[in-house]
């Protein structure tokens, strides 16, 4: 009796689970999670298609986040030496150009909250690839090796760009950044 009974509640289950990821396919049905932008204002009813699209870029877009982050930081430890020379002085004169510009951005928008930011958290993910190869034989390539995890890095740079702008990226692609930065982890340990 309690083997049926085990049975039914499972196939009861399954059957549920079922009958909800069918409904969520849906555009109308609003998203599993709430996103509210108020204590009155949920878009997972007033957007349902929109927030389920949010949630599945949020994978790819919180790795890209953790690896610009990464490559951020190791280009900033790497070139800071104890020499005394600034990592800042080892980059080439356009991203220091282009950076500065930022800077400049960031002061006529110091009305946001975004606090103070060191001229390395204004450097771009391409930008960073670019300090990379530039102070590629004196920096880098004892610690990274071999420079087509560079160009790896430059290849996942489109789909980083895709998901920045509020485009969804395949399963197949956000499984692209995965082994593009397994391969980093490897060679370059965090």
């Amino acid at each position: 009796m309690n083997q049926r009974r085990d049975a039914n509640a499972a196939l009861f289950v399954m059957l549920g689970q079922t009958a909800e990821r069918t409904l969520l396919r849906h555009d109308k049905i609003a998203a599993a999670n709430p996103l509210r932008v108020s204590e009155t204002v949920d878009l997972a009813v007033l957007l349902p298609a929109e927030v389920r699209a949010s949630e599945r870029a949020a994978e790819a877009y919180k790795l890209f986040f953790v690896f610009e982050s990464y490559l951020r930081d190791l280009v900033v430890d790497v070139l800071t030496d104890t020499t005394g020379t600034n990592w800042w002085d080892k980059l080439p004169q356009d991203v220091r150009d282009d950076v500065e510009k930022l800077e400049e951005t960031e002061e006529l928008k110091s009305w946001m909250a975004l606090g103070s930011r060191d001229k390395s958290r204004l450097m771009t993910y391409p930008q960073l690839l670019r300090v990379i190869d530039h102070c590629w034989k004196e920096y880098f390539s004892e610690l990274i090796r071999d420079k087509a995890l560079v160009q790896e890095a430059r290849l996942i740079g489109h789909l980083r760009n895709t998901i920045c702008h509020m485009t969804e990226i395949s399963e197949e692609e956000i499984e692209r950044v995965r082994q593009t930065m397994r391969d980093w982890f490897r060679i370059v340990a965090p």
